[in-house]
């Protein structure tokens, strides 16, 4: 196997739980929403760019990227949902992937990955900094993670990324990150880094 082709995508389908049922995707950091901030960190190194979100859509439509919400078959079943949906409409070698929480991402951090991907292009690779793993920024196989990600799926009570990513076959990149990888997960968040 060889990555041929790359899809981008921006994970933005969450509930925003802890920012008041608020689509993360489209608070604003330094005056744009958090998803244009991811995509403008990813789309250098992808050949395609793509947005998951399930709510809001005529405002993500407006970013002028395609638009994909969850498809319905696993709906609800949180960030799997979100890798599931991109798999099935990635028509490249590889998807990558992103939360659209972390707007301080760099281009660089994405070319880590890849180049991790080129090395060994049949494993899922994520991100890791000193504090912590970091698996929704991530390079996967396209159809061999869609076809293994159906299975788990059906057979998982417990839908946890990191235990879909070791039952595949993963590899950590690491990555210094500084704040670079930081989650903006609340308004507290939001405000520190303005």
């Amino acid at each position: 196997m060889e990555i041929t082709s790359v899809t981008g995508a921006v994970l933005a389908g969450g509930k925003g739980e802890r920012v008041s049922g608020q689509d993360k995707g489209l608070l604003l950091f330094r005056d744009e929403p958090m998803a244009v901030h991811v995509v403008r960190a990813l789309q250098p190194i992808v050949d395609r760019m793509l947005i998951n979100a399930n709510r809001h859509m005529a405002e993500y439509q407006e970013m002028g990227y395609e638009l994909y919400s969850d498809t319905e078959s696993v709906y609800d079943k949180g960030p799997l949902a979100g890798l599931y949906s991109c798999l099935a409409v990635s028509k490249s070698s590889h998807l990558m992937v992103s939360p659209c929480d972390t707007p301080l991402i760099t281009s660089q951090q994405f070319q880590s990955l890849l180049e991790a991907a080129k090395a060994s292009p049949d494993k899922i690779h994520y991100l890791q900094d000193d504090k912590d793993r970091h698996p929704l920024h991530a390079i996967m196989p396209v159809a061999s993670s869609l076809f293994a990600l159906d299975v788990f799926m059906s057979q998982q009570d417990k839908l946890a990324v990191m235990a879909f990513y070791e039952s595949f076959g993963c590899q950590s990149v690491r990555v210094d990150s500084g704040d670079t990888l930081k989650n903006f997960n609340t308004w507290a968040d939001l405000k520190a880094f303005e």
